[in-house]
């Protein structure tokens, strides 16, 4: 079923680094903290999709690592809204090219996906939205850590799932019901 291979073994002890860098980053509040964060785990999963030879996941963290390196140099809050667009329209065109040559079969998808709805969240510079569209980022990398048959991936994805949802509640659901409560008193 599983390939306990070294290859397998070090992809997965990549995906806990991965994991452990992706679950600090939806605790940070501050934009590029959450940028250098994400870059240390697209670094560390780009290598563990390498090992289970998921090019695409490969390609995808490529992306997200050219995406936000920028984000991190260009962190200018007034940048004019053309050009906004036109930084989007590049990524989500790197992205397609990318996705293009590294094509195996649907499934596959998954993570161009993700990386899509990750793109948009991260671009629109709204931490709130950003954590709300880690739900279903994190449900569609779920999917392609599947077909990967990465276990701890899966499992790993399944936990950060539950701290993005906790997380987005926590802030943004309760969060000013809660600090509204605290002023009462």
């Amino acid at each position: 079923m599983f390939d306990w291979s070294f290859e397998y073994v070090v992809s997965q002890l990549l995906i806990i680094v991965v994991y452990i860098f992706i679950c600090l980053s939806y605790f940070l509040k501050d934009r590029k903290k959450i940028l250098l964060t994400n870059i240390m785990a697209h670094i560390s999963q780009a290598g563990s999709f390498y090992l289970l030879n998921g090019m695409t996941g490969v390609a995808m963290n490529a992306v997200y690592t050219i995406r936000d390196v920028y984000f991190v140099i260009d962190n200018n809050k007034k940048s004019s809204v053309l050009k906004e667009y036109i930084v989007l329209a590049v990524l989500l065109l790197i992205t397609f090219c990318f996705a293009i040559f590294t094509y195996n079969g649907l499934a596959s998808l998954l993570s161009v996906l993700a990386t899509i709805v990750s793109t948009i969240a991260i671009w629109q510079k709204n931490i709130k939205y950003y954590k709300l569209l880690g739900i279903p980022s994190s449900i569609l990398w779920l999917g392609y850590h599947i077909y990967l048959r990465s276990i701890f991936a899966i499992i790993l994805e399944s936990i950060l799932l539950i701290f993005i949802i906790v997380s987005y509640i926590k802030e943004y659901a309760y969060g000013d019901s809660l600090q509204k409560a605290n002023k009462m008193l």
